[in-house]
């Protein structure tokens, strides 16, 4: 039998349980775990899911309405929903799941919604790379993300976009609480460049999450803080598109702060590029 739950019921259950019916704490960020969701769904009458690790990743991987994301007995208070990963300081084995974030009104009285999703615009360039996939690969080869990783890898497309010698590490890369798409690195003389990749594919129809790769971001920051290199850490979002692809190369916005400067940009975007391949492929044309 198909789990059966209410995820705007679930979602309601915990803010008014962690704000007393509205009545504390409203104004300030609500972080709510893993196990709440859990005791959430149940008590809302629902069968939980075998997990439900991807809970608030399913309600933010597209960037819709703020009434997609959360019921209006929520909105009504002045927030929007973000996922949040790691582990709840203290705790031996409790994960955060997501976060009501406060984010006021606007002057007609209207919630403003989060704008977490990579907003791609015009390319700064446009790349038109040789398509040097070997022939059985070309012609076997699918539309989903793995394949995106198949053509920059063949091509060695981030080589041609970054100036540098590019070498993949491994894809993906599973480090708890995310899974890295792409694990790709470089070197100089004097530094270590590592590129995390988030793909999108046309299949999935997904927009770039910029919260899900700051968790990636804080991921490889925290993996390599005691290293004895000098490290930069780029993440890079890449978008499937029919005749090729978009990369975003993005550079951490050191003013951003969850805490005290939650407002401004996580990412500043270094440089938007269009490639084309050439030929095309036939399974991302169709």
């Amino acid at each position: 039998m198909a789990n059966k739950y209410s995820k705007m019921d679930t979602l309601t259950y915990i803010f008014m349980k962690k704000t007393e019916n509205g009545t504390v704490h409203i104004g300030k960020d609500i972080d709510f775990t893993l196990p709440e969701i859990g005791e959430a769904i149940r008590a809302t009458g629902g069968t939980p899911p075998t997990s439900w690790s991807n809970f608030v990743l399913d309600l933010t991987r597209k960037k819709t309405t703020i009434h997609q994301r959360l019921p209006q007995e929520i909105i009504k208070y002045g927030y929007d929903l973000r996922k949040k990963t790691g582990r709840v300081p203290g705790s031996a084995n409790i994960n955060y799941c997501g976060t009501f974030v406060y984010r006021g009104f606007d002057k007609n009285g209207n919630t403003i919604p989060i704008q977490d999703w990579l907003e791609w615009g015009n390319p700064d360039k446009v790349l038109v790379v040789n398509n040097e996939l070997p022939e059985l690969v070309q012609k076997f080869i699918s539309n989903d993300e793995a394949s995106l990783f198949s053509v920059i890898d063949y091509c060695d497309i981030l080589s041609k976009v970054l100036e540098q010698k590019v070498y993949r590490i491994q894809s993906p890369m599973k480090w708890q609480p995310n899974e890295i798409d792409g694990y790709y690195m470089a070197k100089d003389e004097e530094t270590i460049y590592a590129y995390p990749v988030e793909a999108k594919a046309v299949s999935t129809a997904d927009d770039i999450n910029l919260v899900q790769i700051h968790g990636q971001y804080k991921v490889f920051m925290d993996k390599y803080k005691n290293s004895q290199f000098s490290l930069v850490v780029r993440p890079i979002a890449a978008r499937m598109e029919k005749d090729g692809m978009m990369l975003a190369i993005l550079e951490h916005n050191n003013l951003y702060d969850p805490i005290s400067n939650k407002d401004v940009s996580m990412f500043n975007v270094i440089e938007i590029v269009k490639i084309i391949l050439n030929p095309t492929i036939n399974s991302w044309m169709n």
